[in-house]
């Protein structure tokens, strides 16, 4: 099988002979064989340019010149264990970009190709299945254009190599000459797709890149200027809006107030506790979803690890962001009880202040996707991670910012994990309707509350079944199948609202049975089935996740429709547990110091985390081995990086426009309170 495509991408480096192991190959042979398969594609070129570089590289090779030789050397090569699951030739993306030959004037171009293979041989066949992880006809391995942005897809059945030509051949020269080398492969059948092509060449800042730097140069000014005052002057009293708008940027002030702690008497304890632990539960989930997109030296690690039970937490993540709905329920019940309470409900200011609470440091990154984030860096796969998430940001911000995007997206997504804030924001407009109802009338309320849980609940169980949709992701089934999930159900707020539900109760009970007496059976069974809960969620869908597990539409349609409002209800019982002083040592654990300003930031951890991931997997030019130490590593790092990221947008961005808000919003009296130290 490999003889023709091995000669074709010349693999040479290592050879055997009656002389023993020769570490580098005869180069004559390298400069004739080169030569050969140039003369067979120079004739399918149709660009004259091309050509004739070709040609020149020809004869750069027959005279061993460094840059021609630098060019061959960067083409892909197929890889020791390619029957683990190294299927992923990248060769040397640096090498060939880096070639810049003045006389004759030659530029490096590198290109990664796509490539689907299939043997009629059935003994070739069996091997090409265990390379690719048995989900070569599972994945879309061409054809590749109109895949979802970002594609969240798992890559363990798409052969890939790096091919390094001239810069004057266009894609579809270097299509159509890859395309010849595969059909002259007698022992397989390929296909071949290119996936995108890159050089060197410097890209001139767009007036978005300008406009954004400007942005950013002026919150940094600001930023700088109100520390300098607060530095030298301190903070004045009752100096005004515009002054307090000012100082609202001062660097020392939220410094101080990102790591104040605060024990204020009517707070809900472990709250801070559950959102940092949930937040990385998420990080971790997506840093998962991209390890199934990288170059592995060892892809069946991944199938392997499905095995181990251990790994449940990691293979089966999707609960992460239901504790999320959870939590924004209870607040918003908590919170509209009060306000109806104190005659204080305002809809369109709770709206106003809810958008301008979230949307202004959410912009700034949309801005930074659709402009600076491709400058980041480069690799063989940038344009897939991290070009085209840019551009589904450029294109369709205004979706995102009008919170829309979990509905309106054409399957090009800005910010992809965004969709949880658009779902939040629609059952945040209409959930005053249902707490009113609970305030006024409970009777009504709670049945309305039922209504709202038993809906989705049964839509979700009836789709599941009648559709044959996964009931979570699932890398045991096709990326057909994947897409409809993520697409049709992941990201719905019909399909996702019930654990909201579960919240807005909650919220009411916490309310209006403020220090509630448990007996201690009440605790014991209380806690027993949280945790069985918990557990089952998790750790219940092993079977599920194997990889030779068959889809059942009864199985699916049961776990699809109750996972979710069961751990609304788990994690619910361990805030209210926690709350009425019955959570014991978890309720310390929870409340912790530590959590607190880590809470407080946990919103632009959300927001940047998804960014270090790409770029981090875009920037890979070489298959990695893997296992648990390297990717308990690599999460550690990516966890401290979004950490860091996070607080530089909480102090400049976050904080001080929260502080604004603030005061637009507050009475006159208010505007001018002396500010916390």
């Amino acid at each position: 099988m490999t003889s023709t495509v091995s000669r074709c991408f010349f693999i040479l480096l290592i050879c055997c002979s009656s002389r023993g192991l020769n570490v580098f190959p005869n180069l004559e042979d390298v400069a004739k064989n080169a030569r050969v398969v140039i003369n067979d594609i120079v004739s399918l070129i149709e660009e004259d340019q091309c050509r004739s570089d070709l040609l020149t590289l020809a004869d750069g090779i027959d005279k061993l010149d460094l840059w021609a030789m630098k060019m061959i050397d960067a083409n892909g090569k197929w890889n020791p264990a390619f029957l683990l699951g190294n299927i992923k030739s990248l060769g040397s993306y640096e090498e060939c970009v880096s070639i810049h030959q003045s006389t004759p004037y030659i530029k490096g171009k590198y290109c990664l190709a796509n490539v689907h293979l299939s043997s009629n041989d059935e003994k070739i066949d069996s091997l090409l299945e265990i390379a690719t992880q048995k989900r070569r006809n599972r994945e879309i391995t061409m054809n590749r254009t109109n895949m979802p942005v970002p594609d969240l897809l798992p890559s363990m059945a798409l052969i890939q190599f790096g091919i390094c030509v001239p810069s004057t051949c266009s894609i579809a020269d270097v299509q159509k000459a890859f395309g010849y080398i595969l059909s002259k492969e007698k022992s397989a059948n390929g296909e071949a797709q290119i996936e995108s092509c890159y050089t060197n060449d410097a890209v001139p800042l767009s007036s978005g890149d300008l406009a954004f730097i400007g942005c950013v140069a002026i919150i940094a000014g600001l930023v700088f200027l109100s520390s300098v005052i607060e530095t030298k002057f301190g903070v004045k009293e009752d100096a005004g809006f515009a002054y307090s708008c000012l100082m609202a940027f001062s660097l020392p002030t939220n410094w101080r107030k990102l790591f104040v702690i605060s024990h204020h008497p009517g707070a809900l304890k472990s709250l801070d506790g559950v959102r940092v632990l949930s937040t990385l539960w998420v990080v971790a989930g997506h840093k998962i979803i991209f390890t199934l997109q990288e170059p592995w030296a060892n892809k069946c690690f991944q199938v392997k690890s499905l095995e181990k039970l251990a790994n449940m937490p990691f293979t089966n993540n999707m609960p992460s962001v239901d504790t999320f709905f959870l939590m924004s329920g209870m607040l918003r019940s908590y919170n509209l009880l009060k306000e109806f309470q104190g005659n204080r409900f305002r809809f369109f200011t709770d709206v106003a202040r809810r958008y301008l609470r979230l949307t202004p440091v959410y912009a700034l990154v949309i801005a930074f996707y659709a402009t600076l984030l491709t400058r980041l860096g480069s690799g063989p796969r940038w344009e897939k991670f991290v070009t085209e998430p840019g551009e589904a940001c450029d294109a369709n911000w205004k979706n995102n910012l009008l919170y829309i995007n979990s509905y309106v997206h054409n399957n090009k997504h800005c910010m992809i994990q965004t969709w949880y804030l658009a779902s939040d924001m629609q059952l945040f407009l209409v959930s005053p309707l249902v707490v009113y109802a609970l305030w006024k009338k409970p009777t009504t309320g709670k049945l309305i509350l039922f209504l709202l849980a038993a809906i989705p609940i049964c839509f979700t169980a009836w789709y599941t079944y009648i559709f044959e949709v996964l009931p979570t992701y699932l890398l045991n089934n096709s990326d057909e199948k994947l897409i409809s999930y993520q697409r049709d159900v992941h990201i719905t707020t019909h399909h996702r609202m019930a654990p909201y539900v579960v919240g807005l109760a909650l919220g009411y009970i916490l309310y209006v049975k403020k220090n509630l007496h448990l007996s201690l059976m009440s605790v014991i069974s209380g806690w027993l089935m949280c945790l069985l809960t918990l557990y089952v969620v998790v750790f219940g869908a092993f079977n599920i996740v194997q990889y030779d597990h068959e889809y059942d539409p009864v199985e699916s349609a049961l776990y699809a429709s109750l996972h979710r409002i069961a751990w609304a209800f788990a994690v619910g019982w361990l805030i209210f547990a926690c709350n009425n002083e019955r959570g014991g040592w978890i309720t310390k654990i929870l409340s912790l110091n530590v959590f607190q300003p880590l809470s407080k930031i946990s919103y632009c951890i959300y927001l940047s985390h998804y960014v270090i991931l790409m770029v981090g997997t875009a920037r890979i030019k070489t298959p990695l081995f893997a296992d648990d130490y390297a990717l308990i590593h690599s999460l550690a790092g990516d966890f401290i990086i979004s950490i860091i990221v996070a607080t530089v947008l909480y102090l400049s961005v976050e904080a001080p426009l929260f502080e604004i808000t603030r005061l637009i919003f507050s009475t006159p009296k208010n505007v001018t309170k002396k500010k916390e130290n």
